[in-house]
């Protein structure tokens, strides 16, 4: 017999805070990249015209990365081996971005974190493509189409108190997975369901709440995962 594959998840998480542009951010890149280094939470970065990178490798970020700019400031991190390894380090880069003595966030105009979600599974894409068909769509709906279906993605935008979401969910084919996400993983050789969820808030967002933003905004991300996986039971 057989053993069945253990379904995994494989994660990519982005947070990013976009404020008012401000062309004093263009005098002070030096200072931003120093103020990083000197907090020791990445060990190397880049600065470019608009933007001050920051990463955990020489070249190209492995696991984790960041940025700053002009308009907008962030961080982002690759198959974390926790689920709140992403949190914990969004929390830590906003309150060393914001405790720097040389350039203060202007008004910021859209928080959000996305998530990009990859479920391996051992069967066919063609029984998981019909199996989030018959979870998401009547029979109804199946026979006004006419037509057997080859590909399904499904978007829907929501309201969860004071966040907005929009999530984006389909089946993946076998090495597709190496199209939606900046690493690589050996389980995107499976098939299985690509999940793309971002959660955002576009008004009256203040700095000092950021921290606790993605907090929350993660264990919304995390419950739409997981009740998404159990309900489609692949």
């Amino acid at each position: 017999m057989s053993k069945t594959k253990e379904q995994m998840i494989v994660t990519e998480h982005v947070l990013e805070v976009r404020y008012q542009a401000s062309g004093r951010f263009l005098d002070v890149r030096g200072y931003i990249a120093d103020h990083f280094k000197s907090n020791e939470m990445f060990p190397h970065w880049q600065i470019d015209t608009n933007v001050v990178q920051f990463r955990d490798a020489p070249k190209k970020p492995e696991k984790i990365g960041a940025f700053v700019g002009y308009k907008s400031a962030g961080l982002y991190t690759f198959d974390p081996d926790t689920r709140n390894y992403f949190e914990d380090k969004a929390g830590q880069f906003w309150r060393t971005l914001s405790k720097n003595q040389f350039y203060t966030i202007p008004e910021i105009e859209r928080f959000g974190c996305r998530t990009k979600a990859f479920l391996n599974c051992s069967e066919t894409f063609e029984n998981i493509n019909n199996k989030l068909y018959q979870k998401f769509f009547s029979d109804e709906f199946r026979s006004l189409i006419g037509e057997k279906e080859q590909d399904l993605q499904i978007v829907v935008n929501l309201n969860a108190g004071k966040f907005q979401l929009r999530i984006t969910c389909g089946p993946i084919k076998k090495n597709e997975a190496n199209n939606y996400f900046n690493f690589k993983s050996d389980l995107f050789e499976d098939t299985g369901i690509f999940l793309d969820i971002d959660v955002y808030i576009i008004k009256g967002i203040q700095s000092s709440k950021i921290s606790s933003l993605v907090k929350e905004a993660m264990t919304l991300t995390w419950e739409k995962i997981d009740n998404i996986s159990k309900s489609v039971g692949i």
